[in-house]
């Protein structure tokens, strides 16, 4: 009997007419104890069940149990409910702990601080529309208003700080590099290529001052007048060359130079730091395959010539893939696990095998001529190995990642500034055809016996005078076009910039131009400085009463009481180079090389103007930002 009153249970059986409710939903919808407990039988209104129920008390137990595991609710046990409360909460400090936190005090743009991403959107946006974002750090001092300012861009990292005025990243880098900064991620970065190298190390390291002091060493004039001038000279001579091939062919029509002068870079960069070897370099390469091509090689794109090109070498090849290497190392926010990946790549590796062979042959070269005359970095570097071999009696170890390591450097730190800062000055110059021709008349003042003899000037010319006019149109087109915007340090101990607290870690952009430099400054209360600013203040700490935004070289020439024109490079403010302890080892380099080749290019050819409509704004953004084109319209100057 009980068990058909069970099965009616089960089944939903239809109630008689008077039943008031149906049990069994009653009991499994109170969820207050479980079913057939004590307590409920009482509760059963069909007096029939109730009373066959309890004549069989014997069942009881078993009926018991049977409905309670039927009818029961299943609650989740208590640690599932708490395990589930905990994640959730985590979640939600995760995901706020993602969110910006301003630093107190510093301006930033609101918006950005309530998004995620931060400034990223902001900043991409300004991307597609062409411009660079290493231009829009530069806007953010004149949009706040303000010399210090923050920016988000990425979750959960730390805020940037972006430090727009002269006098204080001057003081920052020259007085407080390796006291209250250090190079943070950018020695990372160079670590995973150049291991061996000074910029590779912090300013504290022991081994920092001797890898600088060889490196300082190559700079000597001695060096630099014997060694590198002749070799940048026989490069820009081929550049020359295939500017004359090209203008010929282009019948006064503009043509894009751009790749033409990233080779040139790199071929001058190359001879003065290895030697070219045997094949003579990428401009080379390029005049054999015109000359060869001629009617294949020129084709046009709407008003513009546009000619076909030579396969790059194997060696310019590598030394891209590295440069791109060394770039991306700068953006991921772990540069050495990223290099530590990144080798694995078949390009990656192609390209280390590629320029070892290149080092370890030019090495083998110089061995087999004994007591030749230094005729690049390595031949310096190798005789003063085998110089401090043979005093300490001990075999030269040649192939050393100490000794070619920083002759390496010199590949991957001078190719694309020089070659960027040369298309900055000559896009300058076809647009201010004023200035060309000041430029070109100091020329001829300046090398007076070269102009005479109807000649191109030699490198020892090049390298013992300076042209006023071009100096200070070098150094014009660097304080606008800087090919290198700002530099990154990291906080290396909780400090302040500025009168704002910055705690240690905090990752700081000093701009290397726009507020003070390349546009008008904005306030900044002097109080607020550091002692180090204000015991070293700077003879000029802007260019804001001399127009700063338009391209004027004159601003850097003086007359002497004899009426001499000379360039003063101490005019105004300058950073193009950096300053203090790390500023740029190969600045006496990258100048001679600039002052060669464009001596001899605007010694040679009138840069006629490009109508506006096909010059290009955008630019490339590398370990440097240069214009990605530079359309030129070039005429040969008759030598008189």
């Amino acid at each position: 009997m009980l068990r058909g009153v069970a099965q009616r249970a089960r089944d939903g059986p239809v109630q008689p007419a008077g039943t008031t409710i149906n049990a069994w939903e009653k009991l499994i919808s109170s969820h207050n104890r479980p079913l057939f407990s004590r307590g409920y039988l009482t509760q059963i209104s069909d007096p029939i069940t109730s009373s066959k129920i309890k004549t069989k008390s014997n069942h009881w137990q078993t009926l018991q149990l049977d409905l309670d595991s039927m009818a029961a609710p299943q609650w989740p046990p208590a640690g599932s409910v708490a395990l589930c409360a905990l994640l959730l909460t985590l979640g939600y400090m995760l995901i706020q702990r993602a969110y910006p936190r301003p630093l107190h005090g510093i301006p930033y743009n609101r918006d950005a601080a309530r998004r995620l991403a931060g400034d990223f959107p902001e900043l991409a946006a300004f991307g597609k529309k062409g411009g660079s974002f290493r231009q829009w750090f530069l806007e953010q001092a004149t949009r706040h208003n303000s010399a210090i300012t923050q920016v988000f861009l990425s979750p959960f990292a730390k805020p940037a700080v972006i430090v727009s005025d002269y006098r204080e990243v001057h003081d920052i880098l020259s007085h407080r590099d390796g006291l209250d900064f250090k190079r943070g991620k950018k020695a990372d970065a160079f670590a995973g290529t150049l291991p061996h190298t000074f910029p590779a190390m912090e300013t504290v390291d022991p081994l920092f001052k001797s890898s600088r002091d060889l490196a300082r060493d190559l700079m000597m004039p001695s060096v630099l007048n014997s060694v590198n001038a002749p070799r940048i000279h026989d490069v820009s001579m081929s550049l020359l060359e295939l500017c004359r091939l090209k203008a010929g062919l282009a019948c006064g029509k503009p043509f894009d130079v751009a790749d033409d002068v990233n080779e040139f870079g790199f071929d001058a960069i190359l001879s003065a730091a290895l030697g070219l070897g045997p094949d003579g370099g990428d401009v080379n390469r390029q005049i054999q395959h015109i000359t060869t091509h001629q009617d294949r090689a020129v084709s046009h794109k709407e008003s513009i010539v546009v000619f076909s090109r030579a396969k790059k070498s194997a060696k310019l090849s590598a030394l891209q893939v590295e440069e791109d290497s060394l770039w991306k190392a700068f953006l991921m926010p772990f540069p050495k696990l990223y290099h530590s990946i990144n080798d694995f790549r078949p390009s990656v590796r192609r390209a280390k095998r590629t320029m070892r062979a290149h080092i370890a042959s030019q090495i083998a070269n110089n061995l087999e001529v004994p007591g030749k005359q230094p005729e690049c970095a390595l031949d310096y570097v190798m005789q003063r190995e085998l110089r401090a071999a043979e005093k300490a009696g001990r075999a030269p170890v040649l192939d050393d990642p100490r000794i070619v390591n920083p002759v390496y450097g010199y590949l991957i730190a001078g190719h694309d500034t020089s070659s960027g800062t040369l298309l900055w000055l000559l896009r300058r110059m076809t647009a201010h055809p004023e200035y060309q021709s000041r430029v070109r008349a100091c020329l001829r003042a300046t090398y007076a016996e070269a102009w005479t003899e109807k000649r191109l000037p030699t490198a020892a010319e090049l390298a013992r005078q300076h042209s006023p006019w071009l100096d200070a149109a070098l150094e014009e087109t660097l304080r606008l076009d800087a090919p290198v915007v700002n530099i990154l340090v990291v906080t290396k101990t909780d400090t302040t910039v500025l009168g704002h607290f910055l705690p240690k870690d905090t990752p700081v952009f000093l701009n290397l131009t726009g507020a003070s430099l390349s546009r008008p400054s904005v306030p900044v209360d002097d109080t607020l400085r550091r002692e180090s600013s204000s015991a070293h203040p700077a003879q000029r700490e802007s260019w804001d009463a001399e127009n700063p935004d338009i391209f004027k070289p004159e601003r850097w020439l003086k007359h002497e009481d004899s009426g001499r024109l000379l360039f003063d490079a101490s005019a105004g403010p300058a950073l193009a180079f950096s300053a203090g302890n790390r500023g740029c080892y190969g600045k006496r380099l990258g100048l001679l090389e600039l002052r060669i080749v464009a001596t001899l290019l605007i010694w040679s050819f009138e840069f006629g103007q490009v109508p506006e409509e096909l010059v290009s704004s955008e630019t490339f953004e590398s370990l440097v930002t240069a214009p990605k084109e530079c359309l030129v319209r070039l005429t040969e100057v008759a030598m008189a």
